[in-house]
């Protein structure tokens, strides 16, 4: 390779030189530059979803303390009972429930996350019941979520 530069021209070893230093120019901009550049702009945008998502949930947690407050509790039947009835007014579909005492635990494959937070806020406000512990997992399609346990008890 040395015998190779040595017989070039010096116009050539010149040529090549600048040549090498734009290729690693060019390698260090689409290697590195580039994909942090990306990287940086969609952390940019997640982050600004996730600040509205933030804002929503603060508006809509106060709103919910405060319904919460000034709202009549009543609840006619077992826990069960009034799971069933108002899961099927929201098109829910419960696969599975287990009576744990004084407490349900629930199971939903899949349903709309605003669906199930309107359900959630109507078992809390209408009919007196409290959510002990909700456990969640992303569904198959975008703004639907798996219930994998819902734990419920009354107030």
């Amino acid at each position: 390779m040395k015998n190779w530069w040595q017989q070039l021209d010096v116009r050539e070893q010149k040529l090549l030189a600048a040549m090498a230093t734009l290729i690693g120019i060019f390698l260090l901009y689409s290697l590195i530059w580039q994909p942090l550049n990306e990287n940086l702009a969609k952390s940019s945008k997640k982050l600004a979803r996730q600040q509205v998502l933030l804002t929503w949930v603060d508006s809509n947690t106060a709103r919910y303390q405060q319904l919460n407050k000034g709202a009549n509790k009543k609840s006619s039947g077992s826990i069960s009972s009034i799971v069933n009835r108002t899961a099927r007014n929201y098109q829910i579909t419960v696969t599975r429930m287990q009576p744990q005492g004084n407490e349900l635990q629930v199971w939903i494959d899949e349903v709309a996350f605003k669906d199930l937070l309107k359900w959630l806020e109507q078992l809390s406000l209408s009919e007196g019941l409290q959510v002990q512990g909700i456990d969640l997992t992303r569904g198959e399609k975008s703004g639907v979520v798996r219930v994998r346990r819902l734990q419920l008890g009354k107030n």
